[in-house]
Protein backbone atom coordinates (compact mmCIF):
# COMPACT_ATOMS: atom_id res chain seq x y z
CA UNK A 1 0.00 0.00 0.00
CA UNK A 2 2.75 2.46 0.75
CA UNK A 3 4.33 1.78 -2.64
CA UNK A 4 1.22 2.81 -4.58
CA UNK A 5 0.30 5.93 -2.60
CA UNK A 6 3.10 8.11 -4.06
CA UNK A 7 2.23 6.98 -7.60
CA UNK A 8 -1.40 8.01 -7.15
CA UNK A 9 -0.26 11.27 -5.57
CA UNK A 10 2.09 11.94 -8.48
CA UNK A 11 -0.71 11.40 -10.99
CA UNK A 12 -2.83 13.89 -9.08
CA UNK A 13 -0.04 16.47 -8.82
CA UNK A 14 0.76 16.05 -12.50
CA UNK A 15 -2.84 16.90 -13.33
CA UNK A 16 -2.60 20.00 -11.16
CA UNK A 17 0.20 21.46 -13.28
CA UNK A 18 -2.03 21.73 -16.37
CA UNK A 19 -1.31 24.41 -18.93
CA UNK A 20 1.32 26.32 -16.89
CA UNK A 21 3.40 23.14 -16.62
CA UNK A 22 3.04 22.36 -20.32
CA UNK A 23 3.89 25.97 -21.16
CA UNK A 24 7.09 25.87 -19.09
CA UNK A 25 8.10 22.56 -20.67
CA UNK A 26 7.56 24.11 -24.10
CA UNK A 27 9.71 27.11 -23.15
CA UNK A 28 12.42 24.85 -21.74
CA UNK A 29 12.56 22.84 -24.97
CA UNK A 30 12.59 26.11 -26.92
CA UNK A 31 15.68 27.14 -24.93
CA UNK A 32 17.37 23.88 -25.89
CA UNK A 33 16.51 24.20 -29.58
CA UNK A 34 17.48 27.87 -29.71
CA UNK A 35 20.74 27.09 -27.94
CA UNK A 36 21.54 24.41 -30.49
CA UNK A 37 20.63 26.73 -33.38
CA UNK A 38 22.58 29.80 -32.21
CA UNK A 39 26.06 28.50 -33.18
CA UNK A 40 24.73 27.71 -36.66
CA UNK A 41 23.12 31.13 -36.96
CA UNK A 42 26.28 32.86 -35.73
CA UNK A 43 28.18 31.45 -38.70
CA UNK A 44 25.45 32.06 -41.27
CA UNK A 45 24.43 35.02 -43.40
CA UNK A 46 21.53 35.61 -41.00
CA UNK A 47 23.98 36.89 -38.41
CA UNK A 48 24.39 40.18 -40.27
CA UNK A 49 21.38 41.88 -38.64
CA UNK A 50 22.52 41.07 -35.10
CA UNK A 51 26.10 41.97 -35.92
CA UNK A 52 24.88 45.31 -37.28
CA UNK A 53 23.06 46.03 -34.00
CA UNK A 54 26.22 45.24 -32.04
CA UNK A 55 28.29 47.46 -34.30
CA UNK A 56 25.83 50.38 -33.95
CA UNK A 57 25.99 49.98 -30.18
CA UNK A 58 29.74 49.65 -29.71
CA UNK A 59 31.22 51.32 -32.80
CA UNK A 60 28.61 53.84 -34.01
CA UNK A 61 31.05 56.04 -35.90
CA UNK A 62 33.88 53.70 -36.78
CA UNK A 63 34.64 51.05 -39.33
CA UNK A 64 34.65 47.63 -37.71
CA UNK A 65 37.59 45.36 -38.52
CA UNK A 66 36.81 41.89 -39.91
CA UNK A 67 38.42 40.34 -36.82
CA UNK A 68 35.80 42.07 -34.66
CA UNK A 69 32.94 40.53 -36.61
CA UNK A 70 34.62 37.13 -36.34
CA UNK A 71 34.98 37.65 -32.58
CA UNK A 72 31.28 38.56 -32.38
CA UNK A 73 30.37 35.34 -34.18
CA UNK A 74 32.55 33.30 -31.82
CA UNK A 75 31.12 34.89 -28.64
CA UNK A 76 27.54 34.47 -29.85
CA UNK A 77 28.23 30.87 -30.89
CA UNK A 78 29.59 30.16 -27.39
CA UNK A 79 26.35 31.45 -25.88
CA UNK A 80 24.31 28.79 -27.69
CA UNK A 81 25.44 25.76 -25.66
CA UNK A 82 24.99 27.79 -22.47
CA UNK A 83 21.39 28.55 -23.41
CA UNK A 84 20.80 24.90 -24.33
CA UNK A 85 22.16 23.75 -20.97
CA UNK A 86 19.83 26.16 -19.16
CA UNK A 87 17.00 24.59 -21.12
CA UNK A 88 18.06 21.09 -20.05
CA UNK A 89 18.08 22.13 -16.39
CA UNK A 90 14.72 23.81 -16.85
CA UNK A 91 13.21 20.66 -18.40
CA UNK A 92 14.45 18.70 -15.41
CA UNK A 93 13.07 21.21 -12.90
CA UNK A 94 9.68 21.46 -14.59
CA UNK A 95 9.33 17.69 -14.82
CA UNK A 96 10.39 17.34 -11.18
CA UNK A 97 7.82 19.94 -10.15
CA UNK A 98 5.08 18.21 -12.09
CA UNK A 99 6.00 14.75 -10.80
CA UNK A 100 6.59 15.56 -7.15
CA UNK A 101 4.13 18.38 -6.67
CA UNK A 102 6.68 20.11 -4.44
CA UNK A 103 7.52 23.81 -4.39
CA UNK A 104 11.31 23.53 -4.69
CA UNK A 105 11.50 23.16 -8.51
CA UNK A 106 9.38 26.28 -9.06
CA UNK A 107 11.36 28.13 -6.40
CA UNK A 108 14.61 27.12 -8.12
CA UNK A 109 13.38 28.44 -11.47
CA UNK A 110 12.26 31.71 -9.89
CA UNK A 111 15.55 32.12 -7.98
CA UNK A 112 17.56 31.45 -11.14
CA UNK A 113 15.60 34.19 -12.91
CA UNK A 114 16.10 36.52 -9.93
CA UNK A 115 19.86 36.03 -10.26
CA UNK A 116 19.97 36.22 -14.06
CA UNK A 117 17.51 39.00 -14.91
CA UNK A 118 18.89 42.01 -12.98
CA UNK A 119 22.41 41.41 -14.26
CA UNK A 120 21.44 40.71 -17.84
CA UNK A 121 18.97 43.60 -17.99
CA UNK A 122 21.42 45.93 -16.25
CA UNK A 123 24.23 45.10 -18.64
CA UNK A 124 21.89 45.54 -21.63
CA UNK A 125 20.67 48.90 -20.31
CA UNK A 126 24.21 50.06 -19.59
CA UNK A 127 24.96 49.86 -23.32
CA UNK A 128 21.40 50.74 -24.42
CA UNK A 129 21.17 47.42 -26.23
CA UNK A 130 17.41 47.29 -26.56
CA UNK A 131 17.14 43.94 -28.33
CA UNK A 132 18.49 42.09 -25.30
CA UNK A 133 16.35 44.19 -22.97
CA UNK A 134 13.19 43.20 -24.85
CA UNK A 135 14.24 39.55 -25.05
CA UNK A 136 14.88 39.52 -21.29
CA UNK A 137 11.51 41.11 -20.53
CA UNK A 138 9.76 38.66 -22.86
CA UNK A 139 11.48 35.72 -21.15
CA UNK A 140 10.46 36.97 -17.72
CA UNK A 141 6.86 37.56 -18.79
CA UNK A 142 6.72 34.10 -20.35
CA UNK A 143 8.23 32.17 -17.42
CA UNK A 144 7.54 33.98 -14.14
CA UNK A 145 3.71 33.94 -14.11
CA UNK A 146 3.54 30.21 -14.89
CA UNK A 147 6.22 29.38 -12.29
CA UNK A 148 4.40 31.50 -9.67
CA UNK A 149 1.09 29.79 -10.43
CA UNK A 150 2.66 26.34 -10.13
CA UNK A 151 4.50 27.26 -6.95
CA UNK A 152 1.30 28.58 -5.40
CA UNK A 153 -0.56 25.40 -6.38
CA UNK A 154 2.20 23.24 -4.90
CA UNK A 155 2.14 25.25 -1.67
CA UNK A 156 -1.64 25.12 -1.26
CA UNK A 157 -2.95 22.98 1.64
CA UNK A 158 -5.25 21.00 -0.71
CA UNK A 159 -2.35 20.15 -3.00
CA UNK A 160 -0.09 19.13 -0.10
CA UNK A 161 -2.83 16.77 1.12
CA UNK A 162 -2.99 15.15 -2.34
CA UNK A 163 0.78 14.89 -2.58
CA UNK A 164 1.28 13.34 0.85
CA UNK A 165 -1.73 11.16 1.64
CA UNK A 166 0.00 9.26 4.49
Amino acid sequence: MTLTAPIVANRETGKMSGMPGKWLLLLAWAHILAGLAIPLIAYSAGFGYYSGLLQQTFWPHAAVPAQTVEFQRWIVALFGPTLASVGVVMVYLVRAGIRTGETWPWTAILLALAVWAPGDIGISMMKHFRLHLWLDIAALLAIVPAALILRARAASPRHRALSHPC
